[in-house]
């Protein structure tokens, strides 16, 4: 977290796929979200490829809330020659 900022920033979150479907990633976001409070932060903010659709329904099931595209943000992966846009998502604390 920035010093002087009421904003926080997830840059990474990622489950193991054999402990996938049991909560795991809510337990993670909820935990970000307590320490990011008691830090006296009144948002959280995050970037999920446009093409995650299962994060998405995730983050938005939990009350992020899309607010801007950038397009090209993810490097392409061979085979792919386009790179891939983020949406970036906001949550209220």
């Amino acid at each position: 977290m920035r010093r002087n900022s009421r904003i926080a920033r997830i840059y990474s979150l990622a489950v193991a796929p054999e402990h996938r479907q049991i909560g795991m990633a809510r337990t993670l976001l909820a935990c970000t979200e307590s320490v990011a409070m008691a830090s006296g932060r009144n948002r959280i903010r995050l970037e999920v490829r446009e093409d995650n659709t299962a994060a998405l329904r995730l983050y938005t099931s939990v009350g992020y809330r899309p607010f801007d595209r950038i397009a090209s943000y993810y490097e392409a992966a061979p085979p792919q020659v386009d790179r891939t846009a983020a949406i970036r998502m906001e949550k209220p604390l």
